[in-house]
């Protein structure tokens, strides 16, 4: 073999082994989002790997920031942003990189059923066509995020302990004009069942 491609073959090598090696401060993210940021349904940890990186990057800054994680009922929410108020902005990039650069399993959305149209209708925009989200928009890619997790969240959206006017970000505020578009559960259950299929 030639030895500028053995050069440039070694050099390939140390770079992947570089992006693979978990970031100092993940030790902290992987008690509760899984050793290789599975998630922990259990814990209302969601799944981190495969993440659009933008959209981690603006969880962690709003975390840190107090856009997110304001509210007394959001015991997950404080819980992190404890946690993000000790990253200085090179950790939450470093962390955003990390795990978006990891391998998950995406679940596909439903086939089809009654809250096909109310997803197209109220979450494609943003979310995208399949739930995939968009890095543009740092929207989050659904199909990774656990059905607990997402009921959750426009539970959280709905009363207002995510998307305050008060606290939240651009984003989290449109987000809880959406959330407030389900006019009851038998809405949002069937949007769960069609983002989170089993």
């Amino acid at each position: 073999m030639r030895p500028s491609l053995c050069a440039g073959l070694l050099a390939l090598t140390a770079t992947f082994s570089a992006l693979a090696a978990p970031p100092p401060q993940a030790a902290t993210c992987v008690a509760c989002h899984g050793s290789v940021g599975q998630g922990n349904p259990a814990l209302g940890a969601p799944r981190l790997a495969g993440q659009q990186g933008d959209y981690l990057l603006t969880q962690l800054r709003d975390f840190q920031a107090g856009r997110r994680g304001y509210d007394p009922r959001d015991s997950h929410g404080a819980q992190m942003r404890a946690i993000a108020s000790t990253l200085t902005e090179d950790d939450r990039q470093a962390l955003a990189r990390y795990f978006a650069g990891l391998d998950a399993p995406t679940t596909p959305l439903a086939a089809a059923g009654p809250g096909q149209a109310l997803y197209q209708g109220t979450c494609a925009a943003c979310h995208g066509p399949q739930g995939q989200g968009f890095a543009h928009l740092k929207t989050a890619n659904l199909r990774l995020l656990d059905r607990a997790y997402l009921e959750r969240q426009l539970q959280a959206f709905s009363e207002g302990s995510r998307g305050s006017e008060q606290h939240a970000s651009e984003l989290a505020i449109w987000m809880r004009g959406i959330a407030l578009q389900l006019h009851d559960e038998q809405q949002r259950k069937a949007l769960l069942d069609y983002i989170a299929a089993p």
